[in-house]
């Protein structure tokens, strides 16, 4: 079905005018539980297993005839959902392997049809109501299972057959089961576009099944929220965002050392980074193949909530973000209006010294307590007194305080105030180039070894190359494994640079797999192990510039599906720095060039 310009944008000033309404509980809710949970549970080696360890589906299958979950085990999730202070939950109806959660006609290859014998969706979905919690569906485009899965990238016949399929699935999904409040795809592979997907339209359908819905960025379109995976990191500002965690590395049900598991503290520090950046946390649970949670997981979500129970005014509800503060050593900061407060996980003793404000404080004490402590302010340091020899924290050793300023404060670190709003902010200056979006993207080549093999190249070579625009997030990250998705091997991205004046350049690069930087040819710098996950400045390398042109190539390993991209920017030379005019930086001049 063809998509017209008008169709969409009609659909996006629609989607738009309703957010603030549709997200206002969302905003507030602060913390949700993921649940991945299918056949791969029974294996125990990781929700990918299917495809890591290259089970033909025929032997896949048989899973389905085995599993036999506990009746009724969501109640066990929702209960403890609520007990760890948690708001909402979305579950893996489909994962990739392309086994359905749910009572569908859109394939037999479901829980109803075969072994579970039961609509595990449905019982999911009353297991939340019953506690009070908001509704989520998790939904993998991708599908391992389905004939057409893999094969729609390259055969219409099978892309319009696979669409289909994808529609009538989520339209079950949103039809079934009464409200649903959240709806959260995953990994868009192989097709590479919202209008091969045909987002638009099954997103479309899904609004006016569930008007009230909430939708995620995983389909190609921006939608509500962004979803960064693995990391806490504040979106862009005024984007709604929402980090989605594992537990212990795995999101399907795996056995694994204790220490592998994230602590109370861990789970505290997430939820204070989401805090300080108005996100949310998902959490993941990954239930063991009978429906059962991981002890683990339950002893430290049952703290996480009994330490919410007393702390959760200072999470829930509308927050500001924290723009203007630095974190310390011995806390963090997060907002609500015009109260500030000081998460202390490394109590300090009797006294805490902030140094730095630049505003008047006129009244502090611990979250909870009624009294206000004394306190003494200095040009540049601030000194609390009165609190307790150790932490007034029993269960994780994080006590807040609360305070409150004549003005919005700032902080200023000795180089200069602070101002910024999130690790990609914090790392620009004046004197980084702005995020290089367009580059040019070799084939994918075979790998001797990793990319410290990886040997110079040209523009000029015949690589098949193409252009590849960074998608839409403040850093511009280059997503290779976009166009190449699980393939191992090595793609080259290249771009032209004129440069106006000569000097000691630094290049950042920002990359989850290993990488390999040639400059004119040069082999500058190469960092062969994977930085998961990219980010700003995670390597970098001063390079001597002549003025003129010159061409910059980076081998990228895509590791197996596991290297995603890279982000690159330019620091202009201390030396060439002009006073109170504007910044020069080289100039992109190949033909993708921003």
């Amino acid at each position: 079905m063809a998509q017209s310009g008008n169709f969409e944008q009609d659909y996006l000033d629609r989607s738009a005018a309703t957010r603030d309404k549709r997200m206002k509980w969302w905003r507030e809710a602060r913390f949700g539980m993921f649940i991945h949970w299918g056949l791969y549970s029974q294996l125990a080696r990781h929700e990918w297993v299917m495809h890591k360890e290259r089970i033909p589906i025929p032997e896949y299958e048989q899973l389905a005839k085995t599993w036999k979950p506990t009746p009724d085990a969501p109640r066990e999730w929702a209960r403890l959902a609520r007990k760890a202070g948690m708001k909402y939950m979305v579950l893996t109806t489909k994962h990739h392997e392309g086994y359905l959660l749910w009572d569908s006609k859109m394939s037999d290859y479901n829980a109803v049809k075969t072994a579970p014998g039961r609509d595990l969706v449905a019982e999911y979905v009353d297991a939340c109501r019953a506690e009070g919690l908001k509704v989520g569906f998790y939904y993998s485009l991708m599908d391992w299972h389905h004939p057409d899965g893999m094969r729609c990238a390259g055969d219409e016949a099978a892309r319009r057959r696979f669409v289909d399929y994808t529609y009538g699935c989520v339209e079950e999904l949103m039809s079934n089961y009464g409200k649903v409040d959240i709806l959260w795809y995953d990994v868009s592979r192989p097709l590479n576009s919202a209008h091969a997907w045909e987002s638009y339209r099954i997103n479309d359908m899904a609004r006016r099944r569930q008007p009230h819905l909430l939708i995620n960025n995983r389909a190609m379109i921006d939608e509500d929220f962004g979803t960064p995976e693995e990391h806490v990191t504040p979106e862009k500002l005024g984007r709604d965002w929402e980090a989605c965690m594992t537990f212990n590395g795995s999101w399907g049900w795996q056995p694994c050392p204790q220490e592998d598991w994230l602590s109370v503290r861990d789970v505290l520090k997430m939820l204070r980074t989401c805090t300080a950046g108005a996100g949310n946390l998902l959490l993941n649970i990954g239930p063991k193949p009978d429906g059962s949670v991981p002890p683990e997981a339950v002893d430290r979500l049952t703290a996480v909530g009994k330490w919410l129970d007393k702390y959760g005014p200072a999470v829930y509800g509308k927050v500001d973000r924290v723009i203007s503060l630095q974190n310390l050593p011995t806390g963090s900061w997060t907002r609500k209006g015009n109260k500030y407060y000081y998460w202390i996980t490394r109590h300090p003793g009797k006294e805490l010294a902030i140094g730095g404000l630049t505003s008047s404080l006129t009244s502090a004490r611990l979250f909870g307590a009624g009294e206000k402590l004394p306190f003494e302010q200095v040009k540049d340091r601030l000194i609390l007194r009165g609190l307790p020899k150790a932490s007034p924290d029993r269960i994780a050793q994080v006590a807040l305080l609360e305070l409150q300023f004549r003005s919005m404060p700032s902080m200023d670190s000795g180089w200069g105030q602070a101002t910024t709003i999130s690790p990609y902010e914090q790392f620009m200056t004046r004197w980084h180039s702005p995020f290089v979006k367009k580059w040019q993207l070799s084939r994918l080549m075979p790998k001797d070894g990793d990319v410290s093999s990886a040997k110079p190249v040209s523009l000029s070579d015949p690589l098949d190359w193409r252009p590849i625009v960074a998608d839409n997030q403040p850093e511009a990250f280059m997503n290779v494994h976009a166009v190449y998705g699980e393939q191992d091997g090595i793609a080259y991205l290249a771009n032209r640079f004129a440069v106006e004046k000569a000097g000691t350049w630094t290049l950042h690069l920002g990359h989850d797999g290993g990488a390999k930087v040639f400059v004119d040819g040069r082999d500058v710098l190469t960092v062969p192990e994977r930085r998961n996950p990219a980010a700003p400045g995670r390597s970098a390398v001063t390079v001597d510039l002549t003025e003129g042109e010159h061409e910059v190539a980076i081998a990228f390993d895509t590791h197996g599906g596991w290297g995603w991209g890279v982000i690159f920017v330019w620091e202009m030379p201390k030396s060439a720095r002009p006073k109170g005019a504007q910044p020069w930086f080289p100039k992109a001049v190949n033909a993708a060039a921003t």
